[in-house]
């Protein structure tokens, strides 16, 4: 080959592995790596119109950046202030943000486009900040501001993304069926900032918005409102300040000047206003749900607890009556809010479809109960069951009836042993039951009585005279009890110890600063977490404060726990929500912010002073 085809089969080459690295160079798009992380965020280079324009009279505003943007969450953060019917639409279009607004717009009227941190960079998320547009209809621009915390009104934890609202009527039907004048959203912190208002006296609402209608819906909604009008001001302050000045030609802190500097500027409020944001207790009475599960067994669910006379009865499509009326058993949820219809007769639920004729009590239109009457059907089909090939000498397996004790190995004092079967039983079969104690090394029989509980149909209790460090054994044989449908037991043998009084601790609450009623609960968090505000407590325990302060809590087992107190305005025992048409603000609960460890056989003695600020104790720091 000779020196020029050389050269010309070295360029050729050059140039192919050049389209080769500039392709992939253009298939993979992104930053080099290597180098420093992008940390800045996006910076407004320009706005048409310009932030803070008067006598506004398009229908578009666009936003302009240094860099390609994203929007995140942007439906839950962005907020237009005064609200419009029609929500206005955001868009993103590169390096620029549109806002479009489909709705008239009121005349001499400041709006507000709060973006809060919803704008990032195309990069790495870095968020613009609390960005927020500002223009008006009219000639000025509303300055007036309100600011303050939502939290929840049991729990008080903040509560993130609550609609704040403000309106200039007074009527107590306005939130459930206008929009506000003002809004604005909580943060993370639940705080919130309502902007660009002007002078007018306003009703501070909190709405938790499920339906996003800018309304409330009782029942459906947390709710949250301030019980007297609130006027905005701004007020001129003076700000002083200290600071060190450094040495400049030695660079050190040799020199210890002072220096005191004061600032002039706008103090905008009420800036401390604070809503404790409720969900009304159900008052509305209907079926939400009922099924056929099971053949024997059919769920019936209501809206509340309560006396729902609930009742059942066959109908035959081919007679003009009722067939029978005592088919089933009834069995009923402590609050009567869960009911379950156990079928007796063979007959009835060996059938596919079951038409029946339902009556219970439910809310009509005026909101009072009146009895409902309901034909329904209820179809079930069993299950195809495929045949498996047994194993030689392999014995069938049998559906046993289950039975449940609710005791383990130990049972704490004060307790009683119960068992809950998997179907109703036959009562007249309890009486195989069989209880002994441990008299030094052989179990001997005992005295015992067998109670069934009046609602939960398959529970039944055994009472005797347990004692403690008592060894005790409760035996069943096997096929001795059944179920309604035949169904038999499996030989159940269970042996328990009873709790000695060392096994438990004991709290001593002195409560201070008591001002009518108040009960005491000792709860456990189900949860480490809440969800927005919301926490499950298990309370485990309570008390009514006497008029000494004092509050026992005696055999605890071993654990932590926290305390609560309720003010129980109402005296009726329990916490109360809020109800607000009837101006009823949820009753308040204070918190003692320690974690309490209660340990086998201690004492613990703590104060609650109800009048106290107690500061927030971390959870590894025990009492």
């Amino acid at each position: 080959m000779s020196a020029k085809n050389q050269n010309i089969f070295r360029w050729d080459w050059l140039g192919i592995i050049a389209v080769v690295v500039f392709i992939h160079a253009c298939a993979n798009r992104g930053y080099p790596e290597g180098g420093p992380k992008d940390e800045t965020p996006p910076q407004v280079v320009m706005e048409q119109p310009m932030s803070f324009t008067t006598n506004f009279k398009g229908k578009r505003v666009n936003i302009y950046f240094d860099e390609f943007v994203q929007l995140k969450e942007i439906n839950n953060k962005f907020i237009f202030s005064p609200p419009v019917k029609k929500d206005p639409k955001v868009s993103l279009k590169g390096k620029y943000v549109q806002v479009a607004i489909p709705d008239s717009l009121r005349p001499n009227t400041t709006y507000s486009l709060d973006f809060a941190d919803a704008i990032v960079d195309n990069n790495e998320g870095n968020p613009l900040g609390f960005y927020r547009y500002v223009f008006s209809t009219g000639e000025t621009i509303d300055t007036l501001e309100l600011s303050g915390t939502v939290v929840n009104a049991e729990s008080y934890e903040p509560m993130l993304g609550v609609l704040v609202a403000l309106y200039e009527k007074q009527g107590d039907s306005i939130p459930l069926k206008e929009l506000p004048d003002y809004i604005a959203r909580t943060d993370s912190s639940g705080n919130f900032r309502v902007t660009n208002l002007r002078e007018a006296d306003y009703r501070v609402m909190a709405i938790e918005d499920a339906n996003r209608d800018k309304m409330y819906t009782p029942e459906s909604e947390m709710f949250a409102w301030i019980d007297t009008t609130v006027h905005p001001i701004v007020m001129p302050m003076v700000r002083t300040d200290t600071f060190r000045l450094i040495d400049k030609i030695i660079e050190q802190d040799t020199v210890m000047r002072d220096s005191i500097v004061t600032q002039e500027y706008l103090a905008f409020g009420p800036s401390n206003l604070y809503l404790r944001a409720f969900l009304e207790k159900l008052t509305q009475l209907y079926l939400v749900d009922d099924e056929r599960k099971e053949r024997e067994r059919l769920n019936f669910t209501f809206s509340i607890p309560g006396d729902n006379q609930f009742k059942a009865l066959l109908w035959d499509t081919l007679s003009a009556e009722p067939l029978k009326e005592d088919w089933y058993f009834k069995e009923e949820s402590a609050g009567k809010d869960t009911i379950s219809l156990w079928i007796k007769d063979s007959t009835v639920y060996k059938k596919d479809t079951l038409n029946m004729i339902l009556s219970y009590l439910r809310t009509d239109s005026t909101g009072l109960w009146v009895t409902y009457q309901d034909t329904v059907r209820y179809t079930f089909k069993d299950k195809e069951v495929k045949e498996n090939k047994r194993k030689k000498d392999e014995k069938p397996k049998i559906d046993f009836l289950s039975i449940k004790p609710s005791v383990s190995a130990d049972m704490d004092l004060g307790t009683r042993f119960c068992f809950e079967f998997g179907r109703p039983i036959d009562k007249q079969t309890l009486k195989h039951i069989r209880v002994s104690e441990k008299v030094d090394t052989v179990y001997q029989p005992m005295k015992f009585e067998v109670e069934e509980d009046p609602v939960k149909v398959r529970t039944v209790y055994v009472d005797a005279e347990w004692k403690a460090e008592g060894e005790y054994q409760i035996e069943i044989d096997s096929a001795t009890i059944y179920d309604i449908y035949g169904r038999f037991n499996d030989k159940f043998d269970k042996k328990f110890k009873v709790k000695t009084e060392e096994s438990y601790g004991k709290l001593f609450l002195m409560v201070k600063g008591v001002e009518g009623n108040t009960i005491i609960q000792l709860y456990k968090s189900e949860s480490g977490k809440s969800e927005n505000g919301k926490r499950k407590y298990q309370v485990v325990r309570e008390q009514q404060v006497g008029k000494d302060g004092q509050v026992t809590f005696e055999l605890l087992p071993e654990g932590k726990y926290m305390v609560r107190a309720v003010l129980d305005v109402n005296n009726n025992g329990e916490w109360d929500t809020g109800l607000y048409l009837k101006h009823q603000q949820p009753e308040e609960i204070i918190y003692l912010p320690i974690e309490i460890s209660v340990k086998q056989n201690f004492d613990i003695e703590q104060e609650f002073d109800l009048k106290k600020k107690y500061e927030v104790v971390t959870k590894d720091k025990d009492v």
